[in-house]
């Protein structure tokens, strides 16, 4: 406001002028502009004052734990893992159980094994570890942090080989003490099939579950999302989308996934829980590699009843190379086929052929 009333700079009065020597529009000015700072401090000094507060108070209402450590070190204090929840209610503690499938790696067709990839999901609540949610949404344990609470002791009573090592594994706890156990796994599990329709056969591969110790009294089985007691409830399986060369599995697998329904067996005083997959194969490799060229050989052997009768050799060569064929064909097949009883189209029809 000063300079607006100076057009010129030369009417600035110097600095070496005494004090008196300053006009009195100058003084007024400058006592206003002082004012006007103060002002302004007063004003930030309030907000940051403010800031603090609040800073504060949000300090003050972080009453739970802020990390895994330190919730072990506080909401573990006189937790008891041998003792399962809602054991002091004498209610049998409900556990959900889903497989989440990434990937069929093989059937083993001799030995009626199938390699499966994924991950084991187990759900159940624990209210003693239940705890204030002001500061974690959340509380996820890792490695031999798990080992500190309480968790299904399940089995797969149909496995022949399980490889977890170097596989993540995880327990997510929540502030309402509900927790979702995750491992990553590949399985290797017993699986009957049933071959009488090769190559148009179907199976059902079953991944069976169950608890070493506790009884329906104790530790009751569902499928996520069933209902307890119940034969066919909830799901079982979850796929994530996936291909197979060999085998198809449920329609639209290869852009969405597919589930199937969780099937609970009891058997004496126990929950067996199955989880079932659906496949049947592909046969156009054995209709192109097998039998249409049995079908051509079959036809190369009737050409014989065409061929001079006084040529011998040629209508020997004709009876016995097509022979060969079919029985080197018949080898090929019987190679990834388990030995036994069991009758079978395809085998069945290159012996006829």
């Amino acid at each position: 406001a000063f300079l607006s009333e100076h057009r010129c700079a030369s009417e600035l009065l110097p600095l070496r002028r005494r004090p008196r020597d300053l006009p009195m529009a100058f003084w007024m000015k400058s006592a206003w502009m002082t004012r006007l700072a103060i002002a302004l401090g007063a004003t930030m000094l309030a907000a940051v004052d403010a800031t603090a507060s609040t800073c504060s108070v949000v300090q003050s209402t972080c009453l739970g734990p802020r990390s895994t450590s330190e919730f072990m070190a506080t909401n573990l204090v006189g937790y008891d893992k041998t003792q399962r929840p809602t054991c002091a209610d004498r209610r049998a503690t409900v556990v959900e159980v889903q497989l989440r499938l990434t990937q069929v790696n093989e059937v083993d067709q001799k030995l009626g094994i199938i390699s499966l990839s994924g991950y084991l999901r187990m759900w159940w609540h624990d209210s003693r570890l239940a705890f204030n949610a002001s500061c974690a949404k959340e509380i996820v344990l890792t490695g031999t942090q798990i080992q500190a609470i309480w968790a299904p002791d399940l089995y797969i009573d149909n496995l022949v080989k399980k490889t977890t090592d170097g596989f993540p594994e995880s327990i997510t706890i929540s502030p309402d003490g509900s927790l979702n156990h995750v491992t990553q796994m590949k399985l290797e599990v017993k699986s009957t099939l049933d071959l009488r329709k090769l190559p148009y056969d179907k199976h059902e591969a079953k991944i069976v579950l169950a608890s070493y110790s506790q009884d329906i009294e104790n530790l009751r089985l569902i499928a996520r999302g069933g209902t307890v007691g119940a034969a066919n409830s909830g799901v079982g399986i979850s796929a994530a989308p996936m291909g197979n060369n060999v085998w198809q599995l449920p329609e639209g697998v290869e852009t969405k996934g597919f589930e199937t329904e969780g099937r609970l067996i009891v058997t004496g005083d126990w929950d067996y829980l199955h989880l079932t997959i659906p496949y049947a194969r592909k046969p156009t490799f054995l209709v192109n590699q097998v039998i249409i060229p049995a079908i051509l050989f079959l036809l190369v052997a009737y050409i014989q009843f065409w061929v001079d009768p006084a040529v011998a050799p040629a209508r020997a060569a004709l009876a016995i190379i097509p022979v060969l064929i079919m029985r080197t064909l018949s080898n090929s097949v019987y190679r990834s086929l388990p030995e036994g009883s069991q009758q079978m189209w395809l085998p069945d029809n290159l012996c006829v052929l």
